[in-house]
């Protein structure tokens, strides 16, 4: 059988003798050192070892997963196993690091414990699959363990090097309104107030219309053209136009940033959010915090600061003078070409010195994609430090929901582009126990 084997080049030694079991076993070995003489293309030599290979084994370590080019090419091969509709790759754990999430729903060899009776049930494992064959299956299972990574975040939780970076997915499940429901009833306003001062007719059923025609940024700039002074307050109007309840996962941040006599304190939170619900509820259970939304604002050293770096509309005092909303096409462009910018260093900060946990974010937004990349690359190390809170995504086959393979690879080897660890979850509901665990493991 022809075996393409990936690996850290950092563990060639244990790889060498993985190699000389096999041959002695019969297989052909291609290592991706070998058969790369100069003036080659590296990727297209790789490429062809991959393509003609029988089974691909992936050597799994604490070195391969912090190497990006190991992680690449182990996303590449799943991503070719995904479109033949096979499954030749074979997992091979040489210590006690965690399997990649993409590569969880195949049974993999740990050679940590025994490395002899481990090699044993590989060769074992290679017999099997020239008997049984390659074919792959859909699967709508799938379960991965969080606890390796839960213990380094709540490590730097206990070292007072945690920061917790909220998206809106945090505000909506608690009563504030999703993206597409504000721009909703902020048109719906801003048409009202054009109707009244120039006696207009307008067909308020055509919102949705709107809505769907333009991009949410130039219907920002729209609102704060037309609705001028009062354009913050309206959207805080419309910020809180419901019924607002702290949720779990918002109470469970308040448990992460309650001071505890044997470890340092939640270092700080930065939210995309203009809400003032986490100030709200840390203050309810005397948690000392400090709103941050513009340049020169300080937090004593007792108070937890929580940047608002797209502005901030608290829901009961004044909205601050310096608060400005990043809410249109030119705040967000004020956003990416102004690098020294106060929300601009503040994340760029927390990501260089500290370990970032992202919760109810798509990482959609462009600026925050770009600061990421900023920081990766800035890692001499090329380690993945940072962690991500992400549903499995899937799709039907049938009246059968599946794990969409395809979808859930491709947004993995994103973050892990960005410098980010997966939590996979089935559901939002499982947040809070993330944080729960986190808090109590630290």
């Amino acid at each position: 059988m022809k075996v393409f084997i990936s690996y850290s080049h950092e563990d060639k030694d244990i790889t060498n003798r993985i190699v000389r079991e096999l041959e002695t076993a019969g297989h052909h070995i291609w290592l991706d050192s070998w058969r790369i003489e100069l003036g080659d293309n590296i990727f297209e030599k790789i490429k062809e070892g991959i393509d003609n290979a029988d089974a691909i084994i992936v050597v799994i370590s604490k070195n391969s997963l912090n190497s990006r080019g190991v992680l690449k090419e182990f996303s590449a091969m799943a991503l070719a196993d995904i479109s033949r509709g096979s499954r030749r790759i074979i997992p091979v754990l040489i210590d006690k690091s965690s399997v990649p999430s993409y590569l969880s729903e195949i049974k993999y060899l740990d050679l940590s414990s025994n490395f002899e009776d481990g090699l044993k049930e590989l060769i074992e494992s290679l017999f099997d699959r020239v008997e049984d064959g390659f074919t792959a299956a859909a699967s709508n299972t799938f379960t991965v363990s969080h606890d390796k990574d839960i213990k380094v975040i709540a490590k730097s939780l206990s070292d007072g090097r945690l920061t917790l970076i909220c998206g809106a997915g945090i505000s909506i499940s608690a009563g504030i309104p999703a993206w597409n429901v504000l721009l909703n009833k902020l048109l719906e306003s801003m048409m009202t107030r054009i109707s009244n001062n120039h006696d207009i007719s307008i067909d308020f059923s055509n919102i949705d219309d709107i809505n769907s025609r333009y991009s949410s940024l130039i219907i920002g700039k729209y609102l704060k053209n037309n609705l001028g002074d009062d354009f913050q307050a309206e959207v805080r109007n419309a910020l809180y136009s419901s019924d607002i309840r702290i949720n779990d996962t918002i109470e469970s941040i308040a448990n992460l940033a309650r001071p505890q006599r044997d470890r340092k304190p939640l270092d700080s939170i930065i939210t995309f959010n203009f809400d003032s619900l986490i100030e709200e509820h840390l203050t309810n259970n005397n948690i000392k915090n400090k709103p941050i939304y513009c340049e020169g604002l300080k937090h004593n050293s007792d108070e937890i600061p929580i940047y608002h770096v797209h502005g901030y509309l608290p829901r009961s005092s004044p909205i601050p003078k310096d608060s400005n909303i990043v809410f249109s096409e030119d705040s967000y462009h004020s956003q990416f070409i102004e690098p020294f910018s106060w929300s601009n260093l503040i994340q760029l900060n927390k990501l260089n010195q500290n370990t970032c946990l992202l919760i109810g974010l798509s990482l959609t937004d462009p600026n925050l994609r770009r600061l990421l990349d900023v920081s990766s690359r800035k890692n001499s190390e090329k380690k993945i430090n940072h962690y991500i809170i992400k549903k499995v995504p899937t799709t039907y086959r049938g009246d059968t929901e599946i794990i969409d393979r395809l979808a859930f690879l491709l947004e993995e080897q994103d973050a892990n582009d960005l410098g980010l660890n997966v939590l996979w979850i089935h559901s939002f509901e499982e947040i809070p126990d993330i944080l729960n665990r986190i808090n109590i493991e630290s």
